[in-house]
């Protein structure tokens, strides 16, 4: 006949331009039996196609979908120009999960029961610590027994996928088992959020706690001397003053020193400089990975890092707040931020001994 494979392949590519998936199966079929010297062509090839696909996509997911794709296709073919086209349309295109959704109304007897749990503490101190229970109300299923394995890796994050508020790469790439598990996850998470504001309004209104209060309430002398232990105290004081984007600003840093202060005893958070790596300390995503390796409960360790690096969930509140990817955060998501500081500093006042 006198056409072989690349050949069909290159026609139909050229042929096949309406439907992207099939026009990227030929495509591929092309690259495997081209010359090497038309290899960096036909990867420009295949960027371009998931460029045009985003250009007409019907929906705003579809369009994020493709735009995701063509930029890591091209990061990973080594076409920078490609992809900063595929960043910059990346940072113009607004995900449809982003817009506001209902929440649900949350039962006036579900308020009162966590506001008669603030009443009924003793002091300021125990008041906090009640907002952190010892399983993570949005992770039960990591508190189930796993002899099977059937939940092994349920809440394994993608961290390979770009950030849709701006061109922020992440972490290799590791699948989650069940995207519809870890949104059901996710939206545990806004519920318990807002059961964690409603605590923490309860402890403003019945403790009026000044700075000398929160700093004695929340000083560890190891893992939060006094003089950061007074930065986080301004932080609980915006909270109940409403101004969020100050909260989350301030409490940030200071969970992640917290945190890397109470793993530093027990796995190595340091890496020295070997070869070209000029080593460093190990920054938030790192450090909520070890925490099981130190002992701590999972459910834990991987709903903070859903709340605070998780770049594909919405949530990723660390980094988007942090590098001024989003605007003011709301009550509930502050609120999260907030219980992420208490519950690890409660390991460090030995108010959780169940560190398996």
């Amino acid at each position: 006949m006198g056409c072989d494979a690349a050949d069909l392949a290159e026609q139909a590519a050229s042929l096949f331009t309406r439907d992207a998936e099939v026009q990227l199966g030929f495509l591929k079929v092309l690259r495997k039996d081209a010359p090497p010297s038309h290899h960096a062509e036909i990867d420009a090839a295949v960027v371009q196609t998931l460029l045009n696909a985003a250009d007409t996509a019907d929906a705003g997911n579809r369009r994020l979908h493709f735009l995701t794709q063509a930029a890591t296709e091209a990061h990973k073919r080594g076409l920078p120009d490609l992809r900063a086209r595929a960043e910059m349309a990346l940072q113009q295109t607004t995900p449809e999960w982003t817009s506001i959704r209902s929440e649900g109304t949350i039962p006036p007897a579900v308020v009162l029961w966590h506001q008669d749990q603030v009443d009924a503490t003793p002091d300021l101190r125990t008041a906090l610590w009640i907002t952190v229970p010892d399983v993570h109300p949005a992770m039960h299923a990591q508190a189930q027994p796993e002899a099977d394995g059937a939940l092994e890796g349920l809440l394994r994050i993608p961290r390979s996928r770009i950030n849709p508020a701006g061109p922020v790469f992440v972490r290799p790439p590791i699948d989650a088992d069940d995207d519809h598990a870890v949104e059901m996850q996710v939206r545990g998470l806004r519920l318990f959020g807002r059961l964690t504001a409603i605590q923490l309004d309860r402890i403003g209104e019945r403790f009026r706690p000044g700075e000398s209060e929160m700093i004695a309430a929340l000083t560890h002398e190891t893992v939060l001397p006094e003089p950061r232990a007074r930065t986080l105290a301004r932080a609980f004081r915006y909270y109940w003053l409403e101004e969020f984007d100050a909260a989350a600003c301030v409490a940030l840093p200071q969970v992640e020193q917290i945190l890397r202060q109470l793993l530093r005893p027990q796995v190595p958070i340091v890496s020295v400089a070997q070869g070209q790596s000029t080593g460093g300390v190990d920054l938030m995503g790192k450090l909520l990975q070890s925490m099981p390796k130190a002992g701590y409960p999972a459910d834990w360790s991987k709903a903070l890092e859903l709340l605070l690096v998780d770049p594909d969930r919405v949530m990723n509140l660390r980094n988007d707040i942090l590098h001024g990817l989003t605007g003011t955060p709301p009550r509930h998501h502050v609120a999260l931020i907030l219980q992420a500081a208490l519950y690890l500093l409660s390991h460090a006042h030995g108010q959780r001994t169940t560190v398996i």
